[in-house]
C-alpha cells in the first residue's frame, strides 16, 4: 500500500478514535445529570436579561487575563535565565503559540512557544520549559479553585477531590525544591532527546510563588466568568460560579483526546452548574464556550498574522542587508536581541 495513503488511513483513524471518545465521554457526563433533548435545543434559558454592556466588560476582563498569562510567560522565561521579552513580544508569542491549543495534542502550543521566541534571540529550549512550567502552576492554580466544587459534587466527584489536592501539592513541593526540579527537568528532557545540560535552574519557592501568581491570573479568568454570567441575567455570587468555570476547565484539559477539551469541559460545567441553574446550564455552557473561543481566538489570530508580516520582514532585510546576530544570556546567538528586550514592537 501506498505510504502516503497509508499515513492519511492512520490520521483519519486516530480523528475517529478522538470524536468517539469526546462524544461518549459527553454524553456519560450529561446523562449522568439529567439533561433533557429540550434543554439541549433551547438557549433562550440562558439569556434571561443580556446586558450588552456587561458582556462587553466581561469580554475586557478574560482579555486581560490572557494577557497577564502570556505576560506571567515572558516573566518565567526571564527568571530561567533568558531575556525577558518584554510585554508586546510576551503576547505576540504567547497568543500566537496558543492557537495551537485547537490541534490534537497538547504540546503545540510549546513548539509554537520555542519557534517564536528563537526569531527574537532567546532560548527555545527556556521558552518551552517555561511554557511547560507555566501551564503546570495554571492547572495547579485551576485545580485549588475547583476543589470546593469537587467536594460538593458528590457520586462525580467522588475522590476526584482528593487526587486533585494531592497533585496539587504534589505539583508545589516538587518545584520548590531547586534539586528536585531540576532532576524532574532533567529527566523530561532526556525523554524529549534533549541535551540535559541546557536544564534552567530555579531558585528556592519557586513553585509557591509562581502558583501565588496564576491564583491571580485565574482570579481575573474567574471575575471575568462571573461577569459575563450576570451580564446573561443570573443573580449569582461569585462563589457558586467561579468553581465550577475552573474544574470544568480543568477536567476539560485533562482529556488529552478532544483539542481544548471541546465537548467535555461543557458536559462537566453543565453537570457543575445544573444544581443552581437547573435546565439553562446547557446554553450557559454553549455559549461560555462561544465567548471564550471568540475572545481568545480573534487577538490570537491577529497576533499570528503580525508574526508573519515581522518574519516576513526580517528575512527580506536579511536578504538585503544581513541579518544582525546577537548573543543572549545562555550564550548562544539569536537573532533581534535588541528587538527582543524592546518587546519585539
Amino acid at each position: 500500500m501506498n505510504t502516503g495513503v497509508t499515513k492519511g488511513v492512520i490520521r483519519g483513524l486516530r480523528w475517529t478514535v478522538r470524536i468517539v471518545l469526546t462524544v461518549a465521554v459527553t454524553w456519560w457526563i450529561i446523562s449522568r445529570v439529567g439533561v433533557s433533548l429540550e434543554d439541549g435545543l433551547s438557549v433562550r434559558g440562558a439569556l434571561p436579561d443580556p446586558s450588552i454592556l456587561g458582556i462587553a466588560l466581561a469580554v475586557l476582563v478574560l482579555l486581560g487575563g490572557f494577557l497577564l498569562g502570556a505576560r506571567l510567560w515572558g516573566m518565567m522565561t526571564a527568571e530561567l535565565g533568558a531575556l525577558d521579552p518584554g510585554f508586546v513580544a510576551s503576547s505576540r508569542i504567547f497568543l500566537s503559540a496558543n492557537l495551537g491549543r485547537y490541534l490534537p495534542g497538547k504540546l503545540w502550543p510549546v513548539v509554537g512557544l520555542a519557534v517564536l521566541s528563537r526569531r527574537i534571540g532567546i532560548s527555545g529550549t527556556i521558552a518551552a520549559t517555561a511554557g511547560v512550567l507555566g501551564q503546570t502552576f495554571s492547572l495547579t492554580a485551576a485545580a485549588l479553585l475547583s476543589l470546593p466544587i469537587l467536594i460538593q459534587a458528590g457520586t462525580l466527584g467522588r475522590g476526584a477531590w482528593v487526587a486533585v489536592a494531592l497533585l496539587a501539592l504534589g505539583v508545589i513541593v516538587a518545584t520548590s525544591v531547586p534539586r528536585l526540579l531540576r532532576g524532574l527537568l532533567r529527566a523530561v528532557f532526556r525523554a524529549a532527546r534533549m541535551p540535559s545540560e541546557t536544564v534552567p535552574r530555579t531558585r528556592r519557592l519557586f513553585g509557591p510563588r509562581w502558583t501565588i501568581w496564576y491564583l491571580g491570573n485565574w482570579g481575573v479568568y474567574g471575575a471575568a466568568f462571573f461577569l459575563f454570567m450576570r451580564s446573561l441575567g443570573f443573580e449569582v455570587e461569585p462563589s457558586s460560579v467561579v468553581p465550577p468555570f475552573a474544574a470544568a476547565y480543568l477536567l476539560g484539559y485533562v482529556a488529552f483526546f478532544a483539542p481544548a477539551g471541546i465537548g467535555v469541559r461543557e458536559g462537566f460545567l453543565i453537570a457543575f452548574l445544573r444544581p443552581e441553574l437547573g435546565g439553562a446550564a446547557v446554553g450557559v455552557a454553549i455559549l461560555a464556550r462561544l465567548w471564550m473561543s471568540a475572545v481568545e481566538l480573534l487577538p490570537a489570530g491577529g497576533m499570528a498574522v503580525w508574526e508573519l508580516f515581522r518574519e516576513r520582514s526580517r528575512l527580506e532585510g536579511g536578504a538585503l542587508g544581513g541579518t544582525k546576530v546577537g548573543r543572549t544570556r545562555e550564550g548562544g546567538t539569536g537573532e533581534g536581541r535588541v528587538d527582543a528586550r524592546r518587546g519585539g514592537g
